[in-house]
Formats: C-alpha cells, structure tokens, sequence
C-alpha cells in the first residue's frame, strides 16, 4: 500500500495532466496562432493603451475598442481592398491572354528569334501556339498546373490569414480588458519556474517584440501607406494592391523601388512624363528614407536582428498561417533568436569564470621551500579552486 501510495498515484496524476495538456491543445490548437498575435499586439501596445484609458476616463473598454477600431482602419481595411483588387488582377489577366491567343498572338521580335540555341526553338513554339497546335497547347497546361496549384494555396492562405487576423483583433479586446491580470499571473508562473533569470529574459523578450512590432512590421506599414499615397496621386491603376506589394518588399533594402521604378516608366512610356518623375523621386528618397530612419531608431535600441532571420520569418510565417503569419513569423523567430543568444552568451560567461593571478615574489623567507627562492612565478587561482581552498 506504502508503495502504491508512493508511485502508482503520481504515475496516474501525471498521465491524466499530460491527457488533459494534450486534449487542451487540439481544442486550441486552430487559434494559437491568432492569440499569439493578439498577445503580441497587445504587449507591444500596452502603454499607448494605458495612455488612451486615462483620456478616456479610465474605461478599458472605451479604449480597446477604439483602439482595435485604428488597427482594423489600418490594418485590416487596406488588406482587404488589397486583396479583392489582387483577385480581380488575375482574372483580367486570365482573360486578356484568351483573348489574345484566340485573336492571334503577335510575332516575336527579331532579335528573339536570332539568339543562339534558344531563338530558333522560341519561334518554332511560338508559332505553333498561334496556329493552335493540340500538343503544344497541352504542354503549356501541363506548364500551368503546378502554378494554378500555387495560385489555389496562396489565395487559401491569404483567406485563412485574414480570418485569423480578425480574430486576433476580437482576442485582442479581452486581453486589453484584463491583460495586467495576465501578465502578473505569467510573471509569478516565471518566478517559480525559473526565478529572476526567467523574469530576465521575459523582459527580454518583451524589448525584442517591440523592436520587431515597431520596426520591421511599423516600417512596412510605413512604406506601404507612403507607396499608395503616391501610386494614387499618380493616377496609377490598383494603387491598394501596388502598397501591398510594397509592404512585402520593404523587407529587402531599398525593395519599394524595385516596384515603384518600372510603374514609373508605365507612366513615361504612357505620356505622364511629369508624373512618372515625381513617382521616382518619391520612392526613391521618400520611400526609402522612412526605412533608414525607423529601423535604426526602434530596432537599434532594441536588438540588432539578421535581416535573414526576418525574411525566413516572414516567407515561413506566410505559408504556414497565411497572411497573418507575415507579421507574427519575424515576431516569433526575433524573439527565440534573441532568448537562445542571451543563453548561449549567459552559459558561457559562467563556464569561463575569470581568474586571479598570484605573484610570489623573489624574496622568501628561510623557512620556505627551497624551491620557491630567486624565482618568481604567477599561479592561476579559480574561484571555484580557491572554495575547495
């Protein structure tokens, strides 16, 4: 009974925990990733939100909802019209090219069909599929499928990463309601399990997410609204869908002008000279500065983060939630880099303890050693030495 008492119970206690953990996480499982999102937001914005309560008169609620109404008018909104302008770019595109390949495609340009090895080959193909040819046809449908395959995911994902995102906006609400509560019940759970090093690193952490929340997310958000301020002023066709190109391309250096350089020279070559000039000044020096002067001033007082870690987080985020994985992929990788290389340099600062150098000097007294007179020598002495001493 002793040994029943002492093991058999314990046993069946941990395995009904370990039951109960799992079951929890299948139930949670479809909304981990919206609430990690939400708790992110949150945190990243808990002082404005404070700030705002107190010019509200204190009222939580007046303030979340006002605030989470910002985020969806600037967030939300222009992903949406974003996104509807996308799928309608597919479809005239879809269309355009059966109109044109039923009318007659155009001959390819000389210079095209006079390359080397490839040019001959170009315009045989190339008129094959003006004339209508069954086989070749075929080919170009076997060509498609993996891209209509793609084209199928990455519209899922985008739909799937909008519903989350809305979702994290609705978890956000509560979470700003009684997320002190939550964080003081987080931070005792860290005390115990890890004392003041695991309330070290939480902070921490903490620095790391605003850094990525303010710099590389606020920054995309900053270059996307400028690019579609100047893409409509412009007169550019689809300026929504061109700004969320541009958010994406504000993870790579001077990515906007990639975009906005050849909209530019569809402005030229449609007769806007002036237009076009005034597009490539502004995304050139606009655009482009408003990434060297946020990312330094926010990232740099926060950590300093591989630009390669960011655009895995954002490529690997994106396809495994969708669209809400572009802004919580960076966030996750920036935090778990940031925690494994505190560490890792934690480790081994304590595994190098320093050392302290003893110097004997070349007079001893005549009851010493023999060995020991007219020498002089350094002896090293640990810390850890010196307690066994």
């Amino acid at each position: 009974m002793n040994s029943y008492t002492r093991w058999i119970e314990p046993a069946i206690a941990a395995g009904v925990v370990v039951a109960l953990l799992a079951l929890s996480y299948q139930v949670m499982a479809p909304f981990i990733a919206a609430l990690a999102w939400a708790g992110i937001l949150v945190f990243a914005t808990w002082q404005p939100f404070l700030r705002l309560a107190g010019w509200l008169w204190g009222s939580r609620t007046l303030a979340a909802v006002v605030l989470l109404g910002l985020f969806a008018s600037l967030i939300l909104v222009p992903l949406v019209f974003a996104g509807v302008e996308l799928a309608t770019n597919v479809d005239e595109i879809s269309l355009w090219l059966h109109e044109h390949i039923a009318a007659g495609l155009p001959p390819l340009p000389v210079w095209l069909t006079r390359l080397p090895w490839v040019g001959v080959k170009l315009a045989t193909f190339w008129a094959e599929l003006s004339a209508g040819d069954p086989q070749t046809l075929n080919q170009i449908r076997e060509w498609l499928k993996p891209l209509g395959a793609f084209l199928l995911v990455f519209g899922k994902a985008i739909g799937s990463g909008l519903l989350l995102l809305i979702l994290s906006l609705f978890l956000s609400f509560f979470l700003y309601v009684s997320g002190h509560e939550i964080v003081q019940w987080l931070m005792r759970a860290l005390h115990r399990i890890g004392g003041e090093r695991a309330q070290d690193l939480m902070k921490l952490a903490g620095g790391t997410v605003r850094g990525v929340v303010y710099g590389f997310i606020g920054t995309a958000l900053v270059q996307a609204a400028l690019a579609w301020f100047a893409f409509w002023l412009a007169g550019v066709p689809n300026a929504a869908a061109f700004g969320l190109v541009c958010a994406f391309l504000s993870l790579v250096p001077g990515g906007p002008s990639l975009l906005g350089l050849p909209v530019a020279l569809w402005l030229h070559m449609h007769g806007q000279t002036g237009w076009a000039i005034f597009l490539a000044i502004w995304m050139v020096a606009v655009v482009a500065s408003a990434d060297n002067v946020v990312k330094p001033l926010v990232i740099g007082k926060e950590s300093n983060l591989p630009f390669a870690l960011i655009l895995l987080g954002v490529l690997g985020g994106a396809l495994a939630w969708g669209m809400l994985g572009v802004f919580l992929g960076p966030t996750l990788l920036a935090v778990s880099y940031t925690l494994l290389r505190s560490w890792a340099s934690t480790r081994i600062a304590e595994t190098s303890a320093p050392v302290a150098t003893l110097v004997v000097p070349d007079e001893v007294e005549d009851d010493e050693p023999a060995e020991l007179a007219g020498a002089s020598e350094v002896l090293e002495v640990r810390p850890a030495d010196a307690l066994k001493g």
